[in-house]
């Protein structure tokens, strides 16, 4: 069991906002630590929003062959994540890889070729769930999946045990953040919204749809990808029995490049609710015709409801899709965490932890 210290750092009291996975791992981090840690989270549970409606998938680095960076980043972090969190992770189920015979960005042989350049495992494989004719090459790989309900509960474990005050339902704002020495801010969407206008950035905001489906039992535990374009992604959900389905382009409803996320009023009810059964607007039937594609039995999908969110990524990065972590310093009292991939999350904070160590001079 690891002791707070005791040092300079008690007396600094630190305010993270944001109860995502990249906010409660940096508040675990800093309480462990030492420091006196209250973690804001504006809904009613932490990892409800983007860290609650993903596709859940560890990466190591396969699903972005255009960015060696990425790919790099990915495995490095795979160590650290599974460290702190590996009970979360699922490890027992089939995933492939296919690179789709048209439209594809990158073709097979240099899909091979960075796997290979990284050391990433790859055999070729030809699952019978899938369309080969449409396809270039399918191969298997490994990977592990995370299982947000676990998550959740370890999370919580780790933040009871660091003794951080979690601050459910209650949105942080620059009046209650004065009385704190130091602010983490990890509100992913919503990075720029207690930031000072020089310090506010532009991100693509991509209000994205999940549809959560019932699949034949021949599904189970398998996992499905085809790249490197338009395509689409099948994966179980969880431990629940039910599939996530994701669609390059079909899981975006609307996007915008700027300091803050914009949406049309429809989709207010709809965000970051979980599954919404009926949903009023989807794009369901879309992902299964250009699904079926690649997978026929895709068309048996039987739709429970669609969950809805923000995805935030860098602008002007179609050519590579490169997903970087980025911790920033914004002025002497505030870090800000913008979140890259979840396996990234440990790393982040402790790049956090290293800074304000360094501001308070604590060993």
């Amino acid at each position: 069991m690891m002791k707070k210290k005791q040092n300079n750092s008690q007396k600094a009291k630190i305010a993270v906002v944001g109860g995502g996975i990249f906010g409660v791992t940096a508040a675990v981090r800093l309480a462990r630590a030492g420091f006196s840690v209250d973690l804001f989270e504006r809904e009613k549970d932490i990892l409800q929003v983007a860290s609650g409606i993903n596709q859940f998938r560890l990466h190591r680095g396969y699903h972005y062959p255009r960015s060696l960076d990425t790919m790099r980043s990915c495995l490095r972090a795979e160590e650290s994540f599974l460290k702190e969190y590996g009970s979360a992770t699922i490890g027992s189920e089939e995933h492939y890889y296919c690179i789709a015979k048209e439209g594809s960005l990158v073709s097979a042989q240099e899909h091979k070729n960075v796997c290979q350049k990284l050391d990433l495992k790859y055999i070729v494989a030809k699952p019978g769930l899938v369309n080969h004719e449409k396809l270039e090459l399918s191969a298997k790989g490994e990977e592990k999946r995370i299982d947000p309900t676990a998550l959740r509960k370890i999370c919580w474990q780790k933040l009871n045990k660091a003794e951080v005050n979690v601050r459910l339902g209650e949105a942080a704002n620059h009046k209650n953040l004065k009385k704190y020495d130091f602010t983490v801010i990890a509100t992913y969407a919503m990075i720029n919204e207690l930031l000072p206008q020089a310090h506010r950035r532009n991100y693509q905001f991509e209000l994205c749809e999940k549809p959560v489906v019932r699949l034949p039992r021949k599904f189970n535990r398998k996992c499905f990808v085809v790249m490197d374009g338009p395509f689409m992604c099948v994966d179980p959900f969880s431990k629940t029995g039910m599939f996530l389905l994701g669609n390059v382009v079909h899981a975006i409803h609307q996007t915008n490049i700027g300091p803050y996320p914009k949406f049309d009023p429809v989709f207010k009810k709809l965000l970051n609710k979980g599954i919404i059964k009926n949903p009023p607007v989807t794009n369901f039937s879309k992902f299964i015709e250009s699904g079926s594609e690649f997978i026929p039995d895709l068309s048996k999908a039987e739709h429970v409801g669609s969950m809805f969110t923000f995805r935030t990524v860098l602008p002007h990065k179609e050519k590579t899709d490169e997903r970087p972590t980025v911790v920033s310093r914004i002025d002497p009292k505030t870090i800000t965490i913008f979140s890259g991939k979840i396996g990234n999350c440990v790393e982040a904070a402790d790049e956090v932890l290293a800074a304000v160590n360094k501001k308070f001079k604590t060993l």
